[in-house]
């Protein structure tokens, strides 16, 4: 009789057992269920959500080209890409719905989270910026990669500084053309060479005003 309820016993704890481990299995599986549940664009979005937050809190913006959002987005961008996200530079005037290149006063990046699927992500900010927030970090200029970026920053800096001298350079020959007018023989004689020393070095600012807006242009057209 002993013997029976022994046995009654260990079957009845064996039971208890074998109940619970099909319970933590069927645990277990509820939880793989619910990440596998999760889609791949909203697992980018996790992604680029956490990126800036953590960059945003380990980094400090600082104006003036110490450390701007140029630098902030390039940043960013490597972040992503390392991780698998593709990504692109967008530089333009967030406050504004129109305007040109002399308005573009910042830049950030934007994220492909699922194919043609883009996310706005602000750098200094630390946050994602959705379309039906602010809709002008959909419409901008995009640069593939911070090379295209850097390249153009130096191209569009030349390109003001070469303006600036072609602009006097055409004051000065025209200052020149109406002395010359306006003069008498020996004036005129006097001032031909210089007149045409001016000319040349107004024509030569024109060609190379014009060779570096082409080369602008081709990165503003490919990225």
């Amino acid at each position: 009789m002993k013997k029976q309820n022994f046995l009654v016993l260990s079957i009845f704890i064996i039971t208890i057992l074998l109940s619970g481990c099909i319970e933590d299995e069927d645990s277990t599986t509820t939880e793989n269920d619910y990440f596998i549940s999760i889609t791949p664009e909203e697992q980018n979005v996790k992604i680029c959500e956490e990126a800036a937050q953590q960059y945003y809190e380990t980094h400090t913006y600082v104006g003036n080209d110490v450390f701007d959002c140029d630098n902030m987005a390039i940043d960013v961008w490597n972040i992503l890409k390392t991780k698998g996200i593709n990504a692109e530079i967008a530089v333009g005037n967030v406050d504004l719905d129109e305007y040109d290149i002399d308005d573009w006063n910042h830049a950030w990046i934007m994220a492909e989270v699922a194919p043609n699927k883009w996310l706005a992500i602000e750098c200094t900010g630390g946050y994602i910026v959705y379309k039906e927030d602010n809709p002008r970090y959909y419409y901008a200029h995009f640069f593939k990669n911070p090379k295209s970026l850097k390249d153009f920053n130096q191209l569009y800096r030349n390109y003001q500084i070469q303006l600036i001298e072609y602009n006097k350079a055409v004051y000065f020959y025209n200052a020149l053309v109406e002395e010359y007018n306006s003069g008498d023989y020996y004036t005129k004689l006097y001032l031909q060479s210089g007149l045409e020393v001016a000319k040349l070095e107004m024509e030569e600012k024109a060609r190379n005003l014009e060779t570096t807006f082409v080369k602008l242009e081709a990165i503003l057209e490919y990225g």
